[in-house]
């Protein structure tokens, strides 16, 4: 018991938290790379999560040459290099830095005091990373269990799902796969209409509104201004889900729409006010689409499929 409790007082060393940082460039990125990562979440909407090593680099800049990003060199450089390795690399370099500054303890504590905070804001995110690879740590016998409904394509099986899950694969969908799967689901009148929305708002409905699409997106076209109709026109009486979109999606939904309602015409006066519609429910599916591959929804499949020894 005492070997324990003396072992608590002893400081981990530095390398301990090596695990937190991948190495890249120990000895200090070139300017270029070192004006890319400061500015490459500047444009981060309120939701958005921000690296910790990005947020204490950039904040150490600020502090070494203000706000202005400007052209670095000689002791600037040499300070922002040391900013870089302070919050992306491993201990053994990070160590290197400081005893470059020895002769400037004022600086030296500045890094030594970012570094202790950013594994401290570091750590929790790696745990719940480990909780997450944990959390899916089946998903190969999740994908490999066969299901308990039988077609001979995608869409015959799809034909055999609820609203439930017809949402999830709108959520999840590729456009590469076609859009013959999403043509069936939207023309069902069970279809939920944030479903059929999502749809709408992700096959962008401004380039076809004002007729600038690519010749490969010729098939869609047709598709999108008949699903415009629809909605328009109260197609859609089921109105139980939600979209749930982060600030930046949610953006560029409304922006598609806005530039469809500048045409003026119908069937594009859609109203961007359906999308800010939050729903009575989450939507609960059984199955998913991965790859062009229908296979039970994993969490779904954890619950109630998974072998309940491994649960």
């Amino acid at each position: 018991m005492f070997a324990k409790l003396v072992s608590r007082l002893v400081p981990l060393p530095a390398s301990a938290h090596d695990h937190l940082f991948s190495t890249f460039a120990p000895e200090g990125a070139p300017p270029s790379v070192l004006n890319t990562i400061y500015h490459q979440y500047r444009d981060a909407m309120p939701d958005e999560v921000v690296p910790p090593q990005h947020v204490h680099y950039r904040a150490l800049v600020d502090r070494i040459i203000g706000r202005n990003w400007r052209r670095l060199d000689g002791i600037e450089l040499r300070r922002v290099s040391s900013a870089y390795v302070t919050c992306f690399e491993r201990a053994e370099a990070f160590e290197f830095q400081l005893a470059l500054w020895r002769v400037d303890p004022e600086f030296r504590r500045l890094l030594a005091e970012t570094r202790q905070r950013l594994v401290t804001d570091l750590m929790p995110l790696a745990a719940a990373e480990s909780a997450r690879r944990a959390h899916f740590s089946r998903w190969k016998e999740c994908f490999a269990t066969p299901l308990d409904i039988e077609g001979e394509s995608l869409l015959g099986l799809i034909q055999q799902m609820s609203p439930d899950d017809w949402h999830e694969i709108a959520l999840g969908w590729d456009w590469n796969w076609g859009t013959n799967e999403l043509a069936w689901i939207t023309a069902q009148r069970a279809c939920d209409r944030a479903t059929a929305l999502f749809v709408l708002c992700s096959g962008a409905p401004g380039d076809i509104a004002r007729q600038r699409t690519r010749r490969d997106e010729d098939d869609r076209a047709p598709f999108i201004r008949n699903l415009a109709a629809r909605i328009e026109g109260g197609f859609y009486q089921d109105a139980a889900f939600g979209l749930a979109l982060s600030m930046r999606r949610r953006r560029e939904f409304e922006a598609e729409l806005a530039t469809a309602r500048a045409t003026g015409i119908n069937p594009w006066q859609i109203p961007s006010e359906l999308i800010l519609f939050e729903g009575v429910r989450p939507h609960r599916p059984r199955y998913a689409v991965s790859d062009g591959q229908a296979h039970f929804h994993y969490d779904f499949w954890l619950r109630h499929l998974a072998p309940r020894g491994n649960r």
